[in-house]
């Protein structure tokens, strides 16, 4: 017998975060079983899911964030408690650290045992040590929540800038149950969780501006670039642009190496030459030197740095106005679209140099 409500039958945590997985296209876990999450392996890989066991935590969760990379759904690592949930913070970290959309997801020890420190089996407060490390961390304590708490997990890991984030399941909620049909309805599917974004039109002005007026001009092509797999945008505003460009480690492959206007052998030359700098999903960081010193020869090079998290544009600014004593000027050209679509515009806007 059921009504428009309720049902008779019952499903527990264990389908609940299954089949929420499953509602969001998450199809491969990388994962070390052990308790208390060897049934949920278990249960996954026969509902279909693809499980991927590791020697070690901490490679099943650089397998998973290298997964989210290339296709832009959250990888997903699945660890025990304590000791696995702590090898797989590593892979966390990094993730979090280079943009990767990854979800460790861990087994823990019950809250109300945890929080008065009475000694259960693998004490330990995870979400606490989680949270300075990720981008987002939740703690799911009701079956009734798994569909949100997996949601949330899920956006915050591609939404913005991606990258780590922690989900902590106490054992307690597996064996939870509730009403199947409640249960269904309970789950979310994220829908368009990183929307794209149309620049500013005075911000592509500015860079557009910029370039034409440049003399030595060089585009940068980062990870960012690849992630965004806008392969044929990009090829687009490089060609027809004319502007050399100089790719990251992790953007080969964007371009040919023998492109006609690659400089990856003249690396140290453009860099310290270049009077105008577009980066393309690329950061300021160690790898360039932070936009500072004797890489960059040229004390009053410009950089066009578009970016969807606004502290990370600011990274090398001392003045915005050469007058003012400043060495490097930052121009603050906030296109903070996916790729893809700011280099439409700014492509756009572009008669080739070469001509």
């Amino acid at each position: 017998m059921t009504n428009e409500t309720t049902s008779q039958e019952q499903t527990d945590g264990f389908s609940l975060v299954i089949d929420a997985l499953k509602l969001n296209d998450i199809d491969t876990i990388f994962a070390l079983p052990g308790i208390p999450i060897t049934d949920l392996t278990r249960k996954a890989q026969a509902a279909g899911i693809r499980m991927i066991s590791f020697r070690h935590e901490q490679h099943a969760g650089n397998a998973a964030a290298a997964a989210g990379f290339l296709t832009q759904k959250p990888g997903i690592c699945l660890t025990v408690s304590a000791p696995g949930f702590l090898n797989g913070l590593t892979a966390l970290a990094n993730a979090t650290t280079n943009c990767f959309p990854m979800i460790l997801i861990s087994g823990s020890s019950e809250r109300e045992i945890v929080d008065l420190q009475q000694g259960d089996y693998e004490e330990m407060d995870q979400l606490a040590i989680a949270k300075p490390l990720c981008k987002a961390a939740f703690r799911v304590l009701h079956a009734q929540d798994i569909g949100v708490g997996i949601a949330r997990a899920i956006r915050s890991a591609l939404s913005g800038r991606p990258g780590g984030v922690y989900l902590d399941l106490p054992a307690k909620l597996f064996s939870q149950t509730m009403d199947a049909l409640e249960g269904k309805r309970s789950l979310i599917k994220v829908v368009d969780p990183a929307p794209r974004q149309i620049p500013a039109a005075d911000a592509v002005q500015r860079a557009l501006d910029l370039l034409k007026g440049a003399k030595r001009p060089l585009i940068i092509l980062g990870k960012g670039a690849a992630y965004a797999q806008a392969d044929a945008d990009i090829r687009t505003l490089i060609e027809k642009s004319g502007i050399p460009y100089l790719p990251m480690s992790m953007a080969k492959g964007l371009l040919p190496d023998t492109h006609e206007q690659s400089a990856s052998a003249t690396r140290s030359y453009v860099l310290a030459e270049a009077d105008v700098v577009m980066l393309v999903g690329a950061r300021l960081n160690w790898l360039l030197s932070h936009g500072k010193g004797k890489t960059w020869g040229t004390p009053e090079s410009k950089k066009i740095h578009p970016d969807r998290h606004f502290a990370h544009r600011d990274g090398l600014q001392r003045a915005d106005s050469s007058t003012s004593g400043g060495r490097y000027r930052l121009l603050r050209v906030s296109i903070v679209g996916r790729h893809g679509q700011q280099l439409g515009q700014t492509t756009g806007g572009l008669d080739s140099r070469c001509r």
